[in-house]
Formats: C-alpha cells, structure tokens, sequence
C-alpha cells in the first residue's frame, strides 16, 4: 500500500466511526423513560371524637370590697373593671389615676 492510498483508507475509516457514533447532538431516535409519578401527601384527618370536650366556666360575678362588680371570667374593660392584683404595676397606676385623674385622661 502506498503512503496516499493508506491515508485515504485511514481518512475513510474515521468518517465512517463519526457517523457509526452518530456524531452531533439530535435527539431524534433517544427514548426518554416518562417522569415518576409521586403520589399526594395528605395529613390524616383529625376526628371529632378524639377532641377533648369544652369545658365552660360558669360566669360569676362578684362583688368587691367597693361596692363595684365585674366578671373574673370576662376581659377587663369599661364595663367590667376587673381590679389588678396587689402590688402589681397596675394597680399602682390604677392608685396613681385615682389621685391625679386628670394625669390618665
């Protein structure tokens, strides 16, 4: 064999291992498995059985030293003036309101 005709048979090869490998990047024959399928996370549900039962506090009232009412088992507001406890930061402003009203108007 000659050195042009080796050349050529060498050049021939490669071409034909390019396109055995199918050189470039088409993705026309590739198969693709589809994507898995997750299935849905659900919490279960809670039944109403299993909740404890309400308890209701009877709704007392009662009478101060004063001579005023209100509720222990209802907010403290204008109408039911539940008094601090002694000693506590509220009750020395309640204290300090009674003796300067117009400073907590």
């Amino acid at each position: 064999m000659t050195a042009p005709r080796a050349g050529a048979l060498a050049l021939t090869a490669i071409a034909i291992g390019l396109i055995a490998t199918g050189c470039g990047s088409d993705s026309s024959g590739e198969t693709t498995a589809p994507p898995p399928s997750i299935p849905a996370v659900t919490a279960p549900g809670i039944s109403t059985s299993t909740q404890p039962a309400e308890t209701v506090t009877p709704s007392t009232t009662v009478t101060t030293k004063g001579g005023k009412t209100f509720n222990p088992g209802a907010p403290d507001s204008a109408t039911n003036d539940v008094p601090p406890a002694k000693g506590s930061p509220q009750a020395q402003f309640e204290k300090q309101c009674k003796q300067n009203p117009s400073a907590c108007g």
